[in-house]
């Protein structure tokens, strides 16, 4: 069965973001100290204020479907003149930063499955936005993928 609007994605990721959330309760948690912490929170807080200013910046455009919306448009300015998909890297770097300071082994393995889901939904939306936005394949070449200036 074909699933054109990448709807299973969408399922995939919340079940990972459960098990993320979770994973300390159900993996154990060794938790962290001091600085590591501290390093800990500041990764997460920069996770949200980037998912945040990015689901801003795509206003109507936003879905969590990996298709363009029918009335959307092109965003390539703020959070997306860096990064392609800001949100999935403001998503990762809060279940990174979770992971941290859980000091969960389980917690930081569901982040990687993410990741992963990430790289993979990525590619399906990025077909789909170059068929909608010839412009997008240069947009592209130039851009990082997930988190500005990184990667």
């Amino acid at each position: 069965m074909s699933d054109p609007k990448g709807v299973r994605f969408v399922a995939a990721q919340a079940l990972l973001f459960v098990v993320v959330g979770g994973g300390p309760t159900w993996f154990g948690a060794g938790g962290s100290a001091g600085l590591w912490r501290l390093a800990a929170v500041v990764v997460m807080v920069a996770g949200v204020a980037l998912a945040l200013v990015a689901g801003f910046r795509l206003g109507r455009s936003l879905t969590p479907l990996p298709v363009p919306v029918a009335d959307g448009h092109l965003v390539t300015a703020g959070a997306y003149a860096f990064a392609r998909h800001p949100i999935y890297g403001g998503l990762l770097l809060l279940a990174i930063g979770w992971s941290a300071y859980a000091g969960s082994w389980g917690t930081l393995a569901a982040t990687a499955a993410l990741w992963g889901l990430f790289e993979v939904k990525s590619r399906f939306e990025e077909r789909a936005l170059v068929a909608r936005y010839p412009e997008y394949a240069a947009y592209r070449a130039g851009t990082r993928r997930f988190v500005p200036f990184v990667y």
